[in-house]
């Protein structure tokens, strides 16, 4: 599937896979949560826009639009027929009550039935701002837009440091979320899940003591507690393309 992208102006922010480090995992014992591998995987199962430059806000409460303090503007340049150009570019804006906006940069065209998700990038997290989230009809719409943060601190300089992943994004089919049905049953209904799930259960207790700080590694391995497999092996993590 091919996915269009069209600068807005000539430097815009670096597109690139979403990156599986977090500084708050790095600071785990060991770093220990790097072993859960729905975490990880998470993090990089998308796209995400890197903010170019320091931006400081501050929101003062109630029905203010929080202020840019530093980093509103960036200076750009590019080469064009052997001369050298000049330009301005916007790299946050004031938007409404509480919330800042950060122009991405680029537009984003998806083929027919297709959308994009867009929000904060899994498990990373701010102090004093939280990314908000929004689905875009890209297979025709035509413009850039911008990225939304709701302040969440009142009346203290929040910094948005250069280099953090201003913008997380997916893509998705349209129809998939409704062509989803469920199936509900008890589990008490299934004496073989629940034997199984007991033994995975009494298999990773067992583990926590005998071996600590490490994983019992079924959804590593694909293996139950019997060593019978159950699910694929994991591989490793995708390798998704990014802009050239």
């Amino acid at each position: 599937m091919k996915v269009v992208l069209n600068k807005v102006h000539p430097n815009p922010p670096t597109i690139r896979q979403s990156l599986p480090a977090r500084d708050w995992m790095n600071d785990t014992h060991k770093k220990h949560v790097y072993k859960c591998l729905p975490i990880t995987g998470a993090n990089v199962h998308g796209w995400e826009v890197v903010l170019q430059q320091d931006v400081v806000v501050q929101w003062d409460g109630e029905h203010t639009i929080p202020r840019v303090l530093s980093g509103e503007m960036m200076d750009h340049s590019f080469e064009l027929n052997g001369a050298t150009h000049e330009y301005e570019q916007r790299v946050v804006l004031p938007s409404i009550v509480g919330v800042i906006s950060f122009p991405i940069g680029w537009t984003v065209n998806t083929p027919p039935g297709y959308s994009t998700w867009i929000s904060g990038s899994p498990n990373y997290f701010m102090t004093g701002a939280e990314a908000m989230t929004a689905t875009i009809p890209t297979s025709w719409w035509p413009d850039e837009w911008n990225m939304n943060w709701k302040i969440t601190k009142e009346n203290a300089p929040i910094t948005f440091p250069k280099g953090m992943p201003i913008m997380f994004f997916q893509i998705y089919e349209d129809s998939l979320l409704e062509s989803i049905e469920f199936d509900t049953k008890n589990l008490w209904d299934q004496p073989e899940l629940i034997e199984s799930r007991k033994k995975y259960g009494n298999k990773k207790q067992k583990n926590n003591v005998e071996n600590p700080w490490t994983w019992t590694g079924g959804i590593r391995t694909g293996l139950d507690a019997d060593g019978e497999r159950i699910g694929p092996a994991h591989t490793g993590y995708p390798v998704l393309d990014v802009p050239k």
